[in-house]
């Protein structure tokens, strides 16, 4: 079990989306948005959650948005709503696919989605939040 290997994984199984088409997934969450639509996944926290004689669980949170640049045009507004419920179970298909991220997390959790705006680079975004925990049992050695 590795992070970098964890991370790795999510950034391949969400790359994988093809429906909607995404034109980049960032690892990292973005300070600019130049294309649309856009993946972006990055850490929000980390929990000790369980704990033995000799090591410590964690839980790690991750948050993955996605990002639908707006526009004044209703049928793009139409279009986009069926891209952003595409997206909703998409990124929960993917990330269930593979709970325990090629062998580098012990299990993960999809949360349940929720779905805003945001303004970024001049312009409006409808966005898709997703959060996903993962659980790594004995990440942490205690020694005597």
């Amino acid at each position: 079990m590795t992070r970098s290997g964890a991370i790795a994984q999510i950034d391949t199984l969400l790359s994988t989306i093809s429906d909607p088409a995404f034109v980049a997934v960032y690892r990292g969450e973005p300070l600019a948005i130049a294309g649309s639509p856009v993946l972006a996944y990055w850490m929000t926290g980390r929990t000790n959650a369980f704990e033995t004689l000799g090591d410590i669980g964690s839980r790690v949170a991750v948050m993955v948005r996605a990002y639908f640049r707006m526009q004044d045009s209703p049928d793009v507004r139409e279009s986009i709503e069926l891209a952003v419920w595409d997206a909703m179970y998409q990124i929960d298909v993917k990330l269930r696919s593979d709970a325990d991220l090629g062998g580098n997390v012990t299990d993960s959790n999809v949360g349940a989605a929720t779905i805003g705006y945001t303004t970024m680079s001049g312009g409006v975004f409808r966005t898709v939040s997703v959060p996903f925990e993962m659980e790594l049992m004995g990440e942490v050695t205690i020694t005597p």
